[in-house]
């Protein structure tokens, strides 16, 4: 029996939210390391929640970004793995739609709140991080339907 015949949405999505978190938090340190500090762009996603502004010093908003990160990313692929498997669309197309989504959502969100990662982050450097969110779910798409060596 090959793993196409028994994964599912979520366990798909699993696979490619891994290679997505990963892709994703390397590209948010990153542009956080240009900003002056790499823990700035999770302080800003956990500061959304709290309240609170982002101060990159704090340890409590720094780790509880990264956790809302990484459960975002698992999520957003979860959606992804849906899109591509139940209502069969192509990885490109839904791997763009997920990207322009995300970039939307995090725009409404700074627009009504005044924090998160679009209100740190410059438009060019949210350009790129869509861009990587939809290449790192097509990547994780190859991944997670590459034959196993062990099986």
């Amino acid at each position: 029996m090959s793993s196409r015949a028994t994964a599912g949405p979520v366990s798909t999505g699993v696979i490619v939210g891994g290679v997505a978190a990963a892709a994703t938090t390397g590209a948010l340190i990153a542009m956080g390391h240009r900003m002056g500090s790499a823990a700035i762009p999770f302080a800003a996603i956990s500061a959304t929640l709290f309240r609170r502004t982002a101060a990159s010093g704090a340890v409590g908003l720094v780790f509880t970004g990264i956790v809302l990160h990484i459960t975002a990313m698992f999520v957003w692929s979860v959606v992804f793995a849906w899109l591509v498997e139940r209502l069969r669309w192509s990885s490109i197309v839904a791997g763009a739609f997920i990207g322009a989504a995300h970039f939307a959502l995090s725009w409404l969100v700074a627009w009504g709140t005044g924090e998160g990662l679009a209100s740190i982050l410059p438009l060019g450097d949210r350009i790129v991080f869509a861009l990587i969110l939809t290449a790192s779910l097509i990547v994780g798409m190859r991944f997670a339907f590459f034959p196993s060596r062990n099986a």
